[in-house]
């Protein structure tokens, strides 16, 4: 099997795992955030957050910590599709919206916005059950952020699986 030469040296023993780091490990916490997060849990994520697509998904935030994310949501007929299952739209909104605010977990200067979103759809979800979104931010550059974000049910199946890139914008973060 070929091996990049870069590589070639790191495939045996603890060395090959520094190819398999967890880059929380190299991000700055966003301290405020965090802090701010951390005492709103079990409240509504819309509380202190200006997007008026959170107050319509009226999620509830359960944990939070640096690059990751989980939220709550209870699944309305008004978000389902005419089978009575949840739409597959509104599944990729509540990934995408925790994916979002996940990033600003980490230490960033501008806002950062989607630039592509790929959601598999696993498991349906009805109206009255309970939908726990989790997230974990994988790498942020200068540029570009990779995000990605799981859904389950209450049974624990997994209902989507969706991973986002996002783009730094020149709109600085007021916090």
């Amino acid at each position: 099997m070929w091996v990049h030469p870069c590589l070639a040296e790191r495939r045996h023993g603890p060395a090959h795992k520094i190819l398999f780091f967890r880059l929380t490990n190299y991000m700055k916490p966003n301290e405020t955030v965090l802090q701010f997060l951390n005492q709103n849990l079990d409240r509504k994520i819309v509380d202190g957050n200006p997007n008026p697509v959170s107050s319509w998904l009226d999620g509830t935030l359960k944990q939070a910590k640096l690059g990751s994310i989980t939220a709550e949501f209870d699944v309305r007929a008004d978000q389902c599709n005419h089978a009575g299952v949840l739409h597959g739209g509104i599944i990729s909104t509540m990934l995408d919206e925790i994916m979002g605010m996940t990033l600003i977990t980490v230490q960033i200067d501008h806002l950062y916005v989607t630039i592509n979103l790929h959601v598999d759809f696993l498991f349906g979800a009805k109206a009255g059950e309970k939908v726990t979104v989790t997230s974990e931010v994988y790498r942020v550059g200068k540029k570009i952020a990779n995000v990605e974000a799981k859904m389950y049910n209450q049974e624990g199946k997994i209902v989507a699986k969706g991973t986002s890139n996002l783009a730094a914008t020149s709109i600085p973060i007021k916090i």
